[in-house]
């Protein structure tokens, strides 16, 4: 086929040919596989769903999603696309709509690829439920993997009847089951394995286990014989000439103990044969060539020190020479005691003449014995015996002609005193293994002494909003001490701006609308800022190389004012109110293109109402507002709730209400999680949190529910709840009016649908369930996805009490309900967040608050000091913590990309929302990863995600929890733990992207931490077995006490040099006193209940149940869900509250409070370098009326 392109034309089908800056990846992203297994899979299916009316920029990495826009073909253009196969358990059920919009204006910044709609389509539905079951079993009679085929063998012994006699009445209890036994096989195996190469290995390649003897050491009990040893001290002479029959020879009268008797066993005729040979008239005997004996058959002394002594026996000739058979079979029927070695030293500084030939020491002093009267030996031994430069030498390269090595393996038989000190292969191997095990041993513990070191020095330092010196670190950390020994103790909350206050609403409403929105005043609201830091905006926001900085705000601001075809525009303090272009423009800033109250305007519904906002919502602040040195972010607080009672929940609202962050940059979410009552309440804790609020935007008795998709199975997929919009009431509180921050809350509570009324939990689906409403309401805002009733009344809601929409919103603090916030940890956490746009996660430092309880929580405190300032400070010091504790931790949502308006989605990306959300929990593993451990799973999926990105510890940032105090509470949380860790980090050991490579990587530390973790109970049996063997054995293993010494003894060195209470060292010999527990009681325990997926004792309610945590009951029936993009339910709305507004119907009233760009006053001033109001002043009553 003639090939239609030419060499000129290449750029035609190469479209990266003249791209030089894709550097960071291997593979054409055209190319790349687009499958399940692929981090940005679900990101990529998403984006291309959504191509329609979005923009994206492909990833430097190489992914461009706009290629795999095939992938969405069958997909709803409207929505997005949901595999066949989980239409039946985790499906959401599409709904159709009538669409009478207009074509829509693409305007607006880019989410990372984001922009507003081209088009709108309509009625897209999605294939049967008939149609996705056939998919469903097909897909399901896959070939069966190895994992199964194993468990199912190694449990072969267990059959499914016998299962069903122990409880185990469902197949997928008695798969758990089998696969718990698979899991801890595996333990087995690695601690077989770890137990082999401990103490089995040496012993197996290095077997030689005979007695070594130093030379001029052996007892008089020994008789050396050709450099061996041998025990006679039992043995027993028979009759001869000159000794009586019993006689030991050892003793008098022959007192042979402690000498050399080669000579009376001498080797002959072997290799000597043919080079010693008798002269002519030997008076020894010989036949041919064969010589009866070489020397005389007398001792010598082992150090080498007796003199030749030919003189005839008195007895006979040859009498001691041992040449008959009897005596020689004898003498081979001895068993050797060991070898007499000689080290160098002994070789090189010995007053006799050693040499060594193949690790055989010779003396070749003794070449002056051979009987030379009656013998012929070659000259070669005159030659070594009289060489000087030989003497202590090895002497086996220079012997290398095959002559001289005859010569030598002769010498070996008649003058060999005994072996070098040296080592067998095997012996060599043995060390080596163990030489390096050490090293990449010592090497992470040491590495993580001096990184944990080095972070608490030098990085710590420099985190947060303040670089602090050491001296005021410690006394920071010693106020933080101090508040964290009492759950109920206050930090010093500062005193906050009137405007700001709780009771500010208490003034005349007529006042404060004027004084917050007053339009003739120049100060307006910036004069109450007066005492604050900004920034000089108009030089600062013009370039983001000389402001690397970024913030939505910011974003947003330096691209209005950089606009070159908008008119003057004024920075109104009430224009937060109004959203300027909907899902993509900074809400902070009007924008002379588009009038949200404007019918005629093609693009109107840009914005929810301004009617919907609260009288009361707090007033924003000039974007160059800085109280602390960087650009504030805006934060939602998700607080979790399940039984918890009404000091705890208002003990942890009260301290984020209460942070020194700015009330008008964080949002309170509290989600409860069913409709519970604590052991002890007298209310059920959405009735608590409720009383916890104040000026509700809907009065709760007429908040209705809303439907759902949970994250459960069957007919638990669909769930309800209700969204309560208001403030933080102070009502009980016992600090001061001037302290207490006007905060704004939205409480949303899980009460289940009409069929679980009566129910033990009715709306419960657990933490997990609670974070993902959260988190895919804010990939739907952030994508301008299709979303439920219930997201969009979130949306309502947020924008009703904060005058925000919610994408303004750039990070989210997640803290659970019995968790204490130190004040300005908010601050310091934002700082780091901003400050490095490569942060995608970081948590603070969790304090015990009842550290001398029990001795259960004193046994805790250790442990958990060692787990931040040791391995978290470790990991941070590389940006790889592993685990944020869902306690107190921060995830970023989204992240500025580049100059020109992109932000990537971070915790709103679809594959963090989509694998967090799986409800297919059809394996040991996922349930462990899911149900157990959902907080540290989700670290790891940011980890695989984004694993160039960074997860950080911040110390500065500090928070106070209660811990268990029975040892049973304790063993239920350890156990949720422990497995939820060795799941994780087998998931995280998989991440080939970690920084790092092969052995200095992080990849290579988590795999050593898995192994470590795996093998807690033997490893702890190994130190008391070391411990004991030092003791009571000889010689002492000094090397294993050492490596002990460094593994304890490091952490205590830690507290030293870096802690600054030195009560720390007291905990540390509390938790070794406890060590056995946590190295064994702990871990072994948990293993065996692996297929445990309930909570235990950690959260104990009124009238409590046991149920098995994730069982699923009945089927989903999702048809009671609508879900529709927000600007549809907003037009919907507006057409029920005016029934004659039509597409080009009549405007709305703009609220006096709000700013109105068709009614811009173009003479704005500047004061201060703070862009104040200019416009002129509403009458407060006509604003009041419509607010209300």
């Amino acid at each position: 086929m003639k090939n239609s392109f030419s060499s000129d034309n290449y750029q035609e089908f190469d479209v990266e040919s003249g791209d030089l800056n894709r550097k960071r990846s291997l593979v054409r992203h055209d190319r790349a596989r687009n499958d399940p297994h692929n981090p940005h899979y679900h990101y990529a299916n998403v984006v291309a769903q959504e191509s329609d009316h979005i923009k994206v920029q492909s990833f430097d990495t190489g992914l461009d999603p706009t290629r795999w826009d095939s992938l969405s073909r069958s997909a709803s253009a409207r929505g997005r696309s949901i595999p066949l196969d989980d239409l039946n358990s985790k499906g959401q059920i599409m709904h159709d709509f009538e669409d009478d919009s207009t074509q829509v204006d693409p305007r607006g910044t880019e989410i990372q690829g984001l922009n507003d709609e081209q088009s709108l389509h309509r009625n897209n539905t999605i294939r049967s439920n008939k149609l996705a079951s056939k998919v469903i079993k097909s897909k399901s009679s896959s070939k069966y993997e190895f994992w199964p085929i194993y468990c199912t063998i190694i449990t072969f012994w267990a059959p499914s009847p016998l299962l069903r006699l122990f409880g185990f009445k469902t197949k997928e209890r008695q798969f758990a089951w089998r696969e718990k036994m698979g899991l801890i096989s595996i333990i087995l195996y690695i601690g077989t394995f770890v137990a082999y190469l401990t103490f089995g290995f040496s012993r197996t390649v290095c077997s030689n286990t005979r007695t070594r003897i130093e030379n001029n050491s052996v007892s008089t009990g020994y008789l050396i014989i050709n450099g061996r040893a041998y025990d006679l001290t039992a043995s027993s002479h028979p009759a001869a000439a000159g000794i009586d029959a019993g006689t030991n020879i050892l003793y008098p009268p022959i007192n042979a103990g402690g000498k050399d008797a080669s000579f009376l066993f001498q080797n002959v005729n072997g290799n000597c044969k043919g080079l010693i040979t008798p002269k002519e008239d030997s008076e020894i005997p010989f036949d041919g060539d064969e010589v009866a004996w070489y020397m005389p058959c007398k001792l010598f002394a082992q150090d080498g020190s007796s003199s030749p002594n030919f003189t005839a026996s008195e007895y006979y000739n040859g009498w001691g020479c041992h040449t008959s058979t009897t005596a020689r079979d004898a003498f081979y029927s001895l068993d050797v005691t060991g070898d007499v070695y000689f080290t160098w030293n002994d070789i090189r500084n010995s007053s006799r003449n050693l040499v060594v030939f193949s690790g055989d020491v010779l003396d070749l002093d003794l070449i002056s014995w051979i009987d030379s009267d009656n013998l012929n030996y070659p000259e070669l031994f005159d030659r070594l015996r009289t060489d000087e430069q030989m003497r202590g030498h090895d002497i086996s390269i220079l012997l290398s002609s095959s002559s001289e090595r005859k010569a030598a393996r002769c010498l070996v038989e008649t003058i060999k005193v005994g072996v070098i000190d040296s080592e067998t292969i095997g012996c060599i191997a043995s060390d080596i293994v163990l030489y390096v095990s050490l090293i990449f041993i010592l090497s992470v513990v040491i590495s993580k002494f001096l990184c944990a070191c080095y972070f608490k020095w030098v990085i710590s330092r420099r985190q947060g909003a303040t670089t602090s010196s050491t001296k005021e670190m410690n006394e920071r950390e010693r106020d933080i001490e101090d508040w964290a020994d009492d759950i109920n103790k206050q930090a010093p909350v500062a005193s906050v701006q009137p405007f700001q206050r709780f009771d500010y609403r208490n003034q005349s409403k007529g006042n404060r609308v004027s004084k917050l929105f007053n339009r003739a005043s120049r100060y307006s609201m910036a004069t109450q800022l007066d005492g604050f830091d900004y920034v000089n905006s108009v030089g600062t926001l013009a370039s983001s190389a000389k402001y690397p900085m970024t913030t939505m705000t910011l974003q947003t601001t330096k691209m209005l004012r950089a606009s070159k075809d908008r008119r003057s525009h004024v920075r109104n303090r009430s224009s937060v109110m109004l959203n300027t272009n909907a899902s993509r423009q900074s809400l902070l800033l009007g924008s002379d293109y588009h009038n949200p109250f404007d019918a005629n305007d093609g693009f109107y519904i840009q914005s929810l109402s301004a009617d919907l906002i609260h009288p009361d919502v707090a007033p924003q602040p000039p974007v160059e507002y800085q109280p602390y040195g960087y650009p504030l972010a805006h934060v939602i607080t998700l607080i979790t709730c399940y039984s918890e009672d009404e000091d705890g929940l208002r003990t942890t609202i009260e301290s984020i209400a209460t942070t020194d962050y700015p009330n008008s940059h964080k949002l309170i979410l509290v989600i409860c999680d069913g409709m519970i009552k604590g052991a002890g309440n007298d209310k059920t804790t959405p009735e608590i949190a409720l009383d916890l609020m104040t000026d509700f935007v809907t009065p709760p008795d007429d908040v209705q529910p809303f439907s759902y998709v949970s994250v459960a199975q069957g007919s638990k997929r669909h769930n309800m709840a209700k969204v309560y919009a208001g403030f933080y009431n102070y009502k009980d509180s016992n600090l001061p009016p001037e302290k207490q921050q006007r905060v704004p809350v939205v409480t949303i509570v899980k009460c289940g649908t009409p069929a679980e009324t009566g129910a033990a939990k009715p709306g419960n689906r657990g933490k997990r369930d609670s974070q993902i409403i959260l988190m895919s309401f804010l990939q739907k805002v952030m994508f301008d996805e299709r979303m439920t009733q219930l997201e969009n009344e979130m949306l309502k809601s947020i924008f009703s009490i904060t005058g925000l929409m919610t994408e303004m919103y750039e990070i989210v603090l997640m803290v659970d309900a019995d968790t204490k916030v130190y004040p300005d940890s908010l601050t310091h956490m934002v700082a780091e967040m901003v400050k490095d746009p490569t942060v995608m996660g970081l948590c603070g430092e969790t304090k015990i608050a009842n550290k001398r309880q029990s001795w259960v929580t004193a046994i805790q405190v250790f442990e958990y000091y060692i787990s931040h300032h040791q391995a978290k400070a470790f990991e941070s010091c590389f940006g790889s913590v592993t685990c944020l504790p869902g306690c107190f931790c921060m995830y970023r949502i989204k992240t500025p990309k580049g100059r020109d308006g992109y932000w990537v989605p971070i915790l709103a990306n679809p594959d963090i929302v989509e694998r967090y959300s799986d409800n297919v929990l059809d394996t040991l593993h996922k349930k462990n990863l899911l149900l157990l451990g959902e907080d540290r799973y989700l670290s790891s999926l940011m980890l695989q995600t984004f694993p160039k990105r960074k997860q950080i510890f911040v110390p500065k940032a500090a928070c106070k929890t209660i811990v268990p105090e029975r040892f049973k509470v304790l063993l239920s949380q350890r156990r949720r733990w422990i497995n939820s860790t060795v799941h994780n980090l087998f998931e995280l050991f998989l991440v080939n992207d970690l920084c790092g490579t092969f052995c200095f990587s992080m990849q290579f530390v988590i795999g050593i931490e898995l192994v470590g973790t795996l093998v807690l109970p033997a490893a702890i049996c190994f130190t008391v077995y070391v411990i004991i063997f030092a003791i009571v054995s000889h010689p002492t293993p000094i090397l294993s006490l050492v490596l002990l010494g460094i593994i304890f003894g490091l952490p205590g060195l830690l507290i030293v040099v870096t802690v600054s209470s030195w009560s720390y060292i007291l905990w540390l010999l509390v938790y070794l006193v406890a060590l056995p527990i946590w190295n064994f009681v702990l871990p072994s325990y948990a293993y065996w209940k692996f297929d445990d997926f309930s909570w235990g004792e950690t959260r104990v309610t009124s009238h409590e149940i046991k149920d098995a945590h994730g069982e699923i009951e009945g089927l989903f029936d999702g048809s009671h869900i609508i879900q529709k993009r927000w600007r549809e339910f907003e037009r919907d709305r507006r057409r029920s509250n005016s029934p004659n507004l039509n597409h080009r119907g009549s405007e709305l009233p703009v609220p006096s409070a709000a700013w109105d760009p068709a009614n811009i006053n173009h003479d704005f001033e500047k004061d201060s370098d703070v862009y104040v109001n200019a416009q002129e002043e509403a009458e407060s009553s006509s604003s009041q009326n419509y607010l209300k």
